[in-house]
């Protein structure tokens, strides 16, 4: 965990103000086997006073940030904009993920908003094309 000042491309993508403040959690997601290379990257960042939030998520790591954060502070997840875009391995997350540099990857950006429409924590994650994949399934109502 580290606080970070948002600028630039991240605070685009955070959809956040210039100089606006955050607590950074970090997390490579693996298959339980250990064996596989990493499924992928994510950094979820949360406002800067839920400063126990990241030991806690240590503490239980399979449980979502945003229900820890509910669960101590009562904020609740009233909506969740998710956004999927097609990204290139960085050089800083090729190391992380054992791929090239510039191979293709999805990028996941969620975002968790409150009643008042205020967002509380947006997560990015990065997952190498071939490690991730989408199914859904719709149906037609009878309305």
């Amino acid at each position: 965990m580290n606080e970070i000042v948002a600028s630039g491309k991240l605070a685009r993508t955070l959809k956040c103000a210039d100089g606006t403040r955050w607590l950074r959690v970090s997390s490579l997601r693996i298959d339980g086997d250990r064996q596989s290379p990493p499924i992928g990257w994510t950094d979820v960042y949360i406002d800067p006073a839920y400063t126990d939030i990241p030991d806690a998520a240590r503490a239980q790591p399979d449980t979502l940030i945003s229900s820890l954060i509910e669960a101590r502070y009562g904020r609740c997840i009233a909506e969740i904009q998710q956004d999927v875009n097609g990204a290139l391995i960085s050089n800083e997350m090729a190391n992380r993920l054992k791929v090239e540099v510039g191979a293709a990857a999805l990028e996941i950006v969620r975002r968790y908003l409150d009643s008042a429409g205020e967002t509380f924590e947006v997560s990015i994650s990065v997952h190498p094309a071939a490690r991730f994949s989408v199914s859904m399934r719709l149906k037609r109502s009878d309305a």
